[in-house]
């Protein structure tokens, strides 16, 4: 994560934005958006305290884009790593957009609330993945929609997360035990889609999907819930090194391109294992050959 001293006011901002600045959170920019990197209790205690009882993160910086149309699973896995088809409704997947080269453009996390589809990606790459997909889906019957501006994203992780959102539902149902599982609940008077997903290596956590109109107020209602239990706001500095101790890449680190301007291989990061299908039913798509070598060299480096 790089962070840099605000000294523009070109920068984006998030439905919480006020919530932050009223509670002592350090305003840095990260991927052109002013976002809180710490509070006042600093990054370890934001680490310790959700590793411990749970962390509210505001992820709404990251990109939001809807698609639909006929052609949607065959769209997505043409662009998508992972197997999109086998994408049960209310469940998520971990994917990555590759290039031809076998590197990345991007890793992505692929949602499918009924019968809908939406990918969240990286804040600091929204714009270049959706040039990438916009281009690709003009061989497709399929519409996008960037979202991100609609729909804010609050992250909740840790252990008693489960517990304070469970007895602060007004209506709906928890997501199932497994991690991305998805549901749809009531809180706060706000329909929101609920994910047991995150990016902290936390066991239990949410990712919480709500109307931005309404994210101040939800953010409140769990904040207030869980203060008096240990839960604490937590910026992106806890988010980064509460990933790196959980052994979890990030675009412009462990992805993209080295410091000597060379373009890093997928496969050289084990998660991606779990994000990229050869299936015979998945078939085709963008980068698959040079990530099949990628996963052959391995096998025989392992042998």
């Amino acid at each position: 994560m790089t962070e840099k001293n605000i000294s523009t006011e070109n920068l984006l901002r998030t439905s919480l934005h006020s919530w932050h600045t009223a509670n002592g959170g350090k305003m840095v920019d990260f991927g052109g958006w002013e976002m809180p990197v710490q509070y006042e209790n600093g990054i370890l205690k934001e680490h310790l305290g959700t590793r411990r009882y749970g962390g509210l993160f505001d992820v709404s910086h990251m990109g939001r884009f809807r698609i639909q149309g006929k052609d949607t699973i065959a769209f997505l896995q043409h662009v998508l790593s992972n197997n999109a088809e086998s994408l049960e409704p209310w469940q998520a997947q971990y994917t990555l957009i590759p290039n031809n080269n076998g590197g990345l453009l991007d890793d992505a996390y692929l949602y499918r609330p009924g019968d809908e589809y939406f990918l969240v990606v990286n804040a600091s790459n929204r714009e270049k993945d959706w040039n990438h997909l916009h281009e690709q889906a003009k061989a497709y019957d399929v519409s996008m929609e960037d979202q991100t501006s609609q729909i804010s994203m609050i992250a909740f992780q840790g252990p008693l997360t489960g517990r304070i959102l469970a007895r602060l539902l007004e209506g709906g149902s928890m997501p199932e035990t497994f991690r991305n599982s998805i549901s749809e609940i009531m809180l706060a008077g706000t329909r929101i889609i609920a994910a047991r997903t995150g990016y902290t290596g936390e066991p239990l956590g949410f990712e919480l999907f709500i109307p931005s109109e309404k994210a101040e107020e939800v953010w409140d209602c769990l904040y207030q819930a869980g203060s008096d239990e240990g839960i604490v706001s937590a910026g992106l500095g806890a988010r980064d090194t509460l990933r790196l101790e959980a052994g979890m890449p990030l675009y412009g680190h462990e992805f993209g391109i080295d410091q000597e301007g060379r373009e890093i291989p997928a496969f050289a990061f084990p998660l991606t294992s779990v994000a990229v299908s050869f299936s015979r039913r998945k078939g085709d798509f963008v980068g698959r050959q040079a990530l099949r070598d990628q996963f052959e060299e391995l096998r025989k480096l392992r042998k």
